[in-house]
């Protein structure tokens, strides 16, 4: 099973998908709560067997501490137990994700000073767990919404643990709210043949987008980036870079559309990730349409806990940058400084304007 992974576009996919979706209606509301919690690790097996435990881990500490956060009597003991689920959970994210980028750079800072390094082979051996980031941010926002009072946590582990591990949106989002999901998978739905009409065609669309659109842009793109940059023209760099865009967009939202139908045919609404945001009137519109989930996640458990935007405009920007650059973390080191580095852009571009016309 290790060696054999389940992506969507595969007839291992649509086999699996098949057999859980046709227990989910068949089975009693308690056994298929069970169904689709197994279901959900096996569908996490095919990929990495051993971070099976991993995941399991995470699902355990967060259902663990949420219920004693909830029943702590004092608000040193909740923020305590709050704090030790964050160091927790970024702290597995920031070990799978950002060891071996940090332990490099920490080495070349060192050579520069005359001080010859190597990194170990323990940080460069590091596999990111599939979709770690996910459930991650699934776990924290689920302990932050009990502390914060917004919801109880939940008593049953196999509710709480589906919620965190369904396979449908478990590798590529969208990232779910507990008040969202949880109450759909605690009651068995009401069969409905729209219900397969619409996960069908969301499939579709998603396969489409995939195999047809993302997978045949892809390699010109690769091609294009690997090629001699002194060979190209600017119309050359103008369309790659469009390609390109389009390839993320066709590839992470076919994905997203995979997994709002595979839900849809076991009766659960998920919400939208992505709306057409090439169609954007303007950089926070785009925002708005791209990642929704990611976007509102960010918002609701960072730009607005650091103030957003009522404590004063340079406050304000403050907290946007920092909202960007964590979510440049969480897509990655490279996403890091590529986010930072065109904030710094705009940055300087504004500078150069307000000095041209103030000079």
């Amino acid at each position: 099973v290790g060696n054999c992974k389940m992506i969507f576009n595969s007839l291992t996919f649509l086999l699996f998908l098949i057999i859980v979706v046709l227990l989910s209606w068949v089975l009693p509301r308690t056994p298929r709560l069970w169904m689709l919690f197994i279901a959900s690790i096996i569908f996490y097996g095919f990929w990495r067997l051993e971070f099976v435990f991993l995941l399991l881990v995470s699902v355990i500490i967060g259902f663990y501490l949420a219920n004693q956060i909830y029943r702590a009597q004092t608000r040193k003991r909740k923020k305590l137990l709050l704090t030790l689920s964050l160091s927790v959970n970024l702290g597995l994210l920031l070990l799978f994700k950002y060891s071996g980028f940090i332990a490099y750079n920490f080495t070349n800072l060192f050579s520069s000073f005359g001080f010859h390094l190597e990194v170990s082979p323990f940080f460069l051996d590091i596999i990111l767990p599939l979709g770690i980031s996910f459930y991650t941010f699934q776990t924290i926002s689920y302990v932050v919404d009990v502390y914060r009072g917004f919801i109880k946590p939940e008593k049953k582990f196999v509710l709480f643990g589906t919620y965190v591990t369904f396979f449908p949106q478990l590798v590529a989002g969208p990232i779910l709210r507990a008040k969202e999901v949880i109450p759909q998978l605690s009651a068995k739905p009401i069969f409905e043949l729209e219900n397969i009409r619409i996960g069908v065609r969301r499939i579709i669309i998603g396969l489409f987008m995939k195999v047809v659109l993302a997978d045949n842009i892809a390699p010109l793109v690769d091609a294009g980036f690997a090629s001699d940059l002194s060979s190209l023209g600017a119309f050359d760099v103008w369309t790659l870079a469009f390609l390109f865009g389009f390839q993320i967009y066709f590839d992470f939202s076919a994905y997203s559309h995979i997994a709002i139908g595979s839900a849809r045919l076991m009766g659960m609404k998920f919400p939208e990730n992505f709306n057409f945001p090439y169609i954007s009137s303007s950089p926070k519109e785009f925002w708005a349409r791209w990642h929704i989930s990611l976007s509102s996640w960010l918002r609701d458990y960072l730009y607005i806990p650091l103030g957003g935007n009522r404590v004063g405009v340079s406050r304000t920007y403050i907290n946007l940058m920092l909202t960007m650059l964590i979510g440049g973390l969480w897509h990655g080191a490279a996403w890091t400084f590529v986010i930072w580095g065109g904030l710094h852009g705009i940055y300087l571009v504004i500078e150069r304007l307000l000095k041209n016309l103030f000079t």
